[in-house]
């Protein structure tokens, strides 16, 4: 009986049986094998693309959040400009409507006051106090000093007008370029995700692929193939 058994062991460990390998390195081949097994089996290849993928989108998306605000200020400024056109386009309507609240400034006031009381000054000196010529001296400066006060108060309102106009022209300019800023980050993305499935993807692929070479390899060794 003993040496029966003894025979049967001997004819096991000649096959490569559970106590030896072809290779006469004991466990240590079919070990090998079940690691390369296991190591498929929880392989991670599609999943570092897809977190890459998933870092890669956020700080894209804050990107583009973060031009979103001059988008919307340029887009807000596209009607005031162009109403500001249409009321330009009529250039007596729009002197009208920038007059319309002129008033003599306190200067002008001062300075007619002055003029008129240095004219009756000198009527009162040569005689000639109410005279035709001396009133209308009297009135020319004073038209002269109104004239010259409504030309400082068209200037100044045209002058505010055209830094009005630049300022809603700069906001659309910075809009345009945060939009077009945006368009290419968007482009980037969809490539950079594509790409990133395409290599999540080809890494599950290489996972799948691990598997069966261990499985195979596995069985190969074991069965003494």
């Amino acid at each position: 009986m003993f040496s029966s058994n003894s025979a049967a062991d001997a004819t096991l460990s000649a096959k490569g049986g559970l106590g030896s390998s072809p290779g006469g390195s004991g466990g240590s081949g079919m070990g090998s094998s079940l690691a390369q097994l296991f190591g498929g089996l929880f392989g991670n290849g599609g999943s570092s693309f897809e977190d890459a993928m998933k870092e890669f989108q956020k700080y894209m998306q804050q990107g583009i959040g973060g031009l979103q605000p001059y988008n919307q200020a340029g887009q807000g400024a596209i009607n005031p400009f162009q109403q500001r056109l249409g009321q330009m386009s009529d250039p007596t309507a729009f002197y009208k409507q920038m007059m319309s609240g002129y008033g003599a400034s306190p200067l002008a006031q001062n300075q007619q006051r002055e003029g008129m009381q240095a004219a009756t000054n000198m009527g009162s000196a040569t005689g000639m106090a109410g005279s035709t010529p001396m009133m209308q001296a009297a009135q020319q400066n004073a038209q002269n000093i109104s004239s010259g006060d409504m030309q400082n108060y068209y200037n100044n309102m045209s002058g505010i007008n055209q830094n009005y106009m630049s300022g809603l022209s700069g906001l659309m300019g910075n809009g345009l370029s945060a939009a077009g800023s945006q368009g290419n980050l968007y482009q980037q993305l969809a490539q950079m995700m594509g790409g990133g499935a395409y290599g999540a993807n080809e890494g599950k692929q290489q996972d799948f692929s691990s598997i069966l070479s261990g499985l195979f390899g596995a069985g190969g060794k074991f069965f003494g193939f």
